[in-house]
């Protein structure tokens, strides 16, 4: 990419602090995807290249999406009036183990997905390298709640400071948000079980050429019960 495309962090301080927070959270997924690997894989022999977890990895999912390192968007899919998978990008906060989302009170989603619950939600770091890629699908059942005005409100404050971080440049924009989202009339999405996941792993680099195992859990072919995201 020419220099002149590049991101300018004295033009752009904004955006180049938002670049190396995503950077920080994808590092932070590939580090736990790739601990998570080792402890399934020998690496003395070739690796398998499925692995089918026996139970849900719960501390799993829970280190990947924690607020504290994760980034704010996530994907979700649920089926539209017309039959078709619709995909919508939006803000989550981890709480109490399950992801929730903030929505219009009357979007049509939220509509939707109380007809049916069935829904999938794709959290992503976003870096196409071998080396970095994470990705993590979570296939489940939401949950709508008309949460009370102080529950909705913490929800809220966690996504703002997972979008406004300590030593960001912008950082003092947390009061206005909070103010802007006092004023909006908004419902909860819950992932409430989770029935299957599916992991996209990153390419070892000890184990160089052996491409990265294909990773799932499924509740029907499990031993326990469905998980909770």
């Amino acid at each position: 990419m020419p220099a002149a495309n590049r991101l300018d962090p004295t033009a752009n301080p904004v955006l180049f602090n938002q670049a190396l927070r995503l950077g920080e959270s994808a590092e932070a997924m590939v580090k736990r995807l790739s601990a998570f690997i080792d402890m399934h894989t020998d690496t003395d022999d070739i690796d398998p290249s499925v692995i089918r977890l026996p139970e849900y990895p719960k501390q799993l999912v829970e280190e990947i999406l924690d607020n504290e390192v994760a980034h704010l968007l996530i994907s979700m899919a649920h089926i539209d009036k017309h039959g078709y998978p619709f995909i919508s990008v939006m803000g989550f906060a981890l709480y109490e183990g399950k992801i929730h989302i903030a929505s219009r009170k009357n979007g049509a989603k939220v509509k939707r997905l109380e007809e049916n619950p069935r829904c999938s939600m794709v959290y992503d770091n976003h870096v196409p390298r071998s080396l970095w890629l994470g990705s993590l699908t979570l296939v489940g059942r939401a949950r709508i709640e008309r949460a009370d005005p102080e529950k909705l409100m913490y929800i809220h404050e966690l996504k703002a400071r997972k979008t406004f971080r300590d030593g960001d440049p912008d950082v003092d924009q947390i009061a206005a948000y909070m103010e802007s989202q006092s004023h909006t009339d908004r419902t909860l999405i819950i992932l409430d079980e989770v029935e299957a996941v599916y992991l996209m792993t990153p390419m070892s680099a000890d184990r160089p050429g052996r491409p990265a195992p294909v990773v799932s859990w499924r509740a029907d072919r499990a031993t326990g019960s469905a998980g909770s995201s």
